[in-house]
């Protein structure tokens, strides 16, 4: 690992990314969220699913068809990417766009990109919120 160390450029984070005022909370706090994509590790086939159900104690719940598996993952990715979104979102606007004064209408602006819908109601002022859209949509 010494061998790698100077292989890799010392990277800094942007200051809008590390804000840890009491207002805005963190946007690395939003990334936690990701941690939800791990789950989809259980969810890959039938044995995976019933030794998980087996490892928390509880009792099969008769059988699991491929597809419903599929549906799993395909919810917790959709969920997990608006809720990202949103947060990161909310933490780069929010206190200099009045558009976006609370979580929800975060929530209803990150849907609604995603969506490609795009309204025009609500636009990102700042450049961190652009960054943020442009990567949403990508």
């Amino acid at each position: 690992l010494g061998i790698l160390t100077g292989l890799i450029p010392p990277v800094s984070l942007p200051t809008w990314l590390l804000s840890f005022t009491t207002n805005s909370g963190s946007a690395l706090l939003n990334l936690r969220l990701l941690r939800l994509l791990k789950f989809q590790r259980v969810l890959t086939d039938k044995n995976t699913y019933a030794n998980f159900q087996m490892a928390l104690g509880m009792r099969r719940i008769g059988n699991v068809r491929p597809y419903q598996l599929q549906i799993a993952r395909t919810v917790t990715s959709i969920f997990t990417l608006v809720s990202v979104s949103t947060g990161l979102i909310y933490t780069a606007e929010h206190e200099v766009n009045p558009d976006l004064p609370d979580y929800f209408t975060a929530l209803y602006f990150g849907l609604t990109t995603l969506t490609t819908v795009g309204f025009g109601d609500i636009t990102p002022m700042t450049s961190q919120g652009r960054l943020v859209v442009g990567g949403t949509i990508l």
